[in-house]
């Protein structure tokens, strides 16, 4: 093999690794309806539903702590050296009280909706405001399947995001916004993968689900193998389109998402159920995914000067990737641990 395509391969590897949100958020879905489904089954009579402010507060307790910890340490990072923070750098040069309004902002996940914010101190915590503006309404999407079936809330799921991001599309908007506004700055962008984690949860648990079409065939695209093929094909065509936008082709990104979300996740879980091997080498990684996530970005900018002694390209960034994920691991522990500890005994915790 010539060293252009070992190069090639690498590359397109590494380019993979911002596609695992559609996983993350498809994934988020399932797990809040399957927790749902379980709580709602042992007291069906009860015409709540879903308790409403209850589940914010827990979903807000894991959210919130470990994300304002790693603010934290994105501060000390950039009080040891302002260039291991290189995201939104002119920020700091317009005055304290910009400053004081885009850590506001950050804290509070309003950074989405502000674009001079959206990448102060980390590029990537913009997911943080998306999934908080999805576990928001949550509740309601359950109220929507159980009236109207989850067959209706998975269509209607799809119309808003496909109308949405065509009009962030058309609209005369800037490249840099546009991307920002289809990644999922605001929830309409992505709200199709998570309800289609929502959907798929139900359609596993829900026995009367299966009468719904769409259901069923969800079902059938998770557990039989003959998909499999199409599913890769579906994939490819969303990489193809979130590339080929890349290059000024930006209607292709409308769709893109949505084929990339199906293809990964049912490829996905297809694969672990045929190799369940896999699921015990992905679980402690899959554990610490959150503080992984939230502080990565901020660890392999300076891991990258300090492995600056290796000086093959590829075994450097192999090196700052465990590393950065092992610290990630460990920072997800550790602070998790701090906050049962110290709040063990609020109302919030429990």
């Amino acid at each position: 093999m010539e060293p252009t395509y070992l190069e090639g391969g690498l590359n397109f590897f590494c380019l993979m690794g911002e596609q695992g949100v559609h996983i993350f958020l498809i994934a988020s879905g399932f797990g809040l309806a399957t927790s749902w489904w379980k709580i709602y089954q042992k007291n069906q009579k009860n015409p709540n539903i879903i308790a409403l402010i209850p589940f914010w507060k827990r979903r807000l307790f894991r959210i919130f702590p470990l994300y304002w910890m790693a603010h934290g340490l994105a501060l000390l990072i950039y009080w040891i050296n302002p260039k291991w923070v290189p995201f939104g750098q002119e920020v700091w040069t317009q005055g304290g009280l910009t400053i004081a309004a885009a850590i506001f902002a950050s804290l509070t996940t309003l950074r989405n909706f502000i674009m001079p914010f959206y990448t102060f101190l980390n590029g990537a915590w913009w997911y943080v405001g998306l999934i908080v503006q999805l576990y928001f309404i949550f509740p309601f999407l359950i109220r929507w399947g159980k009236r109207w079936g989850w067959q209706n809330l998975l269509i209607s799921s799809i119309i808003i995001s496909l109308l949405y991001r065509g009009l962030i599309v058309f609209l005369p908007l800037s490249d840099s916004v546009i991307d920002r506004l289809l990644r999922g700055a605001f929830f309409p962008s992505r709200l199709f993968e998570f309800v289609l984690g929502i959907v798929l949860a139900i359609a596993l648990l829900e026995r009367n689900s299966l009468s719904e079409p769409l259901l069923n065939w969800s079902r059938n695209l998770l557990f039989q193998r003959r998909w499999l093929g199409i599913l890769i094909i579906i994939w490819g065509l969303g990489l193809a389109g979130d590339w080929a936008s890349e290059e000024t082709f930006m209607a292709l990104r409308i769709h893109a998402d949505f084929f990339l979300g199906i293809g990964e996740f049912f490829a996905l879980f297809q694969l672990l159920n045929y190799l369940p091997a896999l699921k015990r080498w992905l679980n402690p990684i899959g554990g610490t995914s959150y503080g992984i996530y939230l502080i990565h970005m901020n660890l392999e900018t300076f891991l990258w000067v300090a492995m600056g002694f290796i000086s093959f390209y590829w075994l450097r960034l192999f090196v700052v990737i465990a590393i950065a994920c092992l610290l990630g691991g460990l920072f997800d522990l550790a602070g998790n641990w701090m906050i049962k500890q110290g709040l063990k005994n609020t109302p919030l915790s429990s």
